[in-house]
């Protein structure tokens, strides 16, 4: 299966240290309790519910590692500046909010979306032109009850300046459990992974010419149009 370059990194460092024995027994664990969730996410719609339970999966993780003290807060927006992955059913929820009235920048989003994987601009950092099209004046998230998987699992142990530095060394918080089911839901049949920028984007469109495809142009928001 997929796993998230954490998740390798977790299994690729315990393979440095554990003898051979422990560290398949240890491998055979994460296999199985992928396999948990993947059969679990399998059995729900994709979209909104399969996408809204991950979300739930996630703070239970998010609850139970509570005692491990982060550095995060309200108005960091570093890692909002960042190229931040998600998945479709990401896309559809963020798509729904924004149908609802959530505002963002729609001509950045399609600008972001243009962007190739990897693109260089990513690594100027904290500069307008990668500021998250859900992130407000005040570096708050305008989104955040809806916010995307990858952004309820990250946060970081290190001095925030590590964040804000091009160059920086920010410790992320490790919830392996969280890793392993990020990794269930990327294997999910037709749920893809990409830059929020772009999944959205294309979210949005196909939205959009379903909507013309029906003469229902009516019904379309100002945000999605």
């Amino acid at each position: 299966m997929i796993k998230t370059p954490q998740l390798r990194g977790l299994l690729a460092n315990y393979q440095n240290i554990l003898v051979a024995e422990e560290f398949e027994s240890f491998e055979r664990e994460v296999e199985r309790l992928l396999l948990h969730y993947y059969d679990l996410l399998a059995k729900l719609a994709p979209g909104q519910e399969r996408g809204r339970k991950v979300h739930e999966l996630l703070h239970e993780q998010e609850l139970a590692s509570a005692h491990i003290k982060t550095t995060c807060q309200k108005g960091c927006g570093a890692c909002c500046h960042l190229e931040v992955e998600i998945t479709s059913d990401d896309a559809a929820i963020l798509a729904d909010s924004v149908a609802q009235g959530i505002a963002l920048d729609s001509v950045r989003l399609r600008e972001m979306s243009a962007r190739e994987r990897l693109d260089k601009a990513w690594a100027q950092g904290a500069v307008p032109s990668n500021r998250c099209v859900f992130l407000g004046a005040d570096n708050a998230c305008r989104n955040y009850e809806n916010r995307p998987a990858v952004c309820r699992k990250h946060s970081v142990v290190s001095p925030v300046a590590e964040c804000e530095k091009v160059g920086g060394n920010p410790v992320p918080k490790l919830m392996p459990l969280a890793e392993i089911i990020l990794s269930a839901a990327a294997n999910q049949v037709g749920n893809n992974f990409g830059a929020l920028s772009k999944m959205l984007q294309l979210e949005m469109d196909q939205r959009l010419e379903v909507v013309l495809n029906t003469g229902k142009i009516g019904i379309l928001t100002e945000e999605i149009l």
